[in-house]
């Protein structure tokens, strides 16, 4: 908790690295349960960008899928890894950062606990 006069804590480069690791670790639990949604329980694929795709051919889903998560996240990692050893004091750039990340790990959240629940109501 911050008091009055006191500056926020920067992020270390370990949070950079658990925040980065945690948004590929949604986008991975997202693959997975689209795929076993998909093929093994007859469920269908909401995103019409992805529905063509994942029902013919799984492994060009699988990377585009598992290639924009880790992309996705390293890019959060190098932009809070680059806020932490270069010192960025931009306020407009710091605000754009954290809420690009809470958006993103708010939506990947939203789509991964839909997936769960369309995969435990199929079971």
């Amino acid at each position: 908790m911050a008091c009055a006069g006191k500056p926020r804590e920067k992020p270390t480069l370990k949070k950079a690295l658990a925040l980065g690791l945690i948004l590929i670790s949604l986008g991975i639990l997202d693959w997975l349960t689209t795929v076993l949604g998909v093929h093994y329980l007859g469920a269908v694929e909401f995103n019409p960008l992805f529905a063509g795709v994942v029902s013919s051919n799984v492994l060009v889903f699988s990377v585009i899928k598992l290639a924009a998560a880790i992309l996705i996240g390293l890019l959060f990692y190098i932009g809070y890894a680059a806020e932490e050893t270069t010192g960025i004091n931009s306020r407009l750039g710091k605000l754009f950062l954290g809420s690009g990340y809470y958006a993103s790990l708010t939506t990947l959240t939203a789509v991964v606990a839909n997936n769960i629940i369309v995969v435990i109501s199929t079971i």
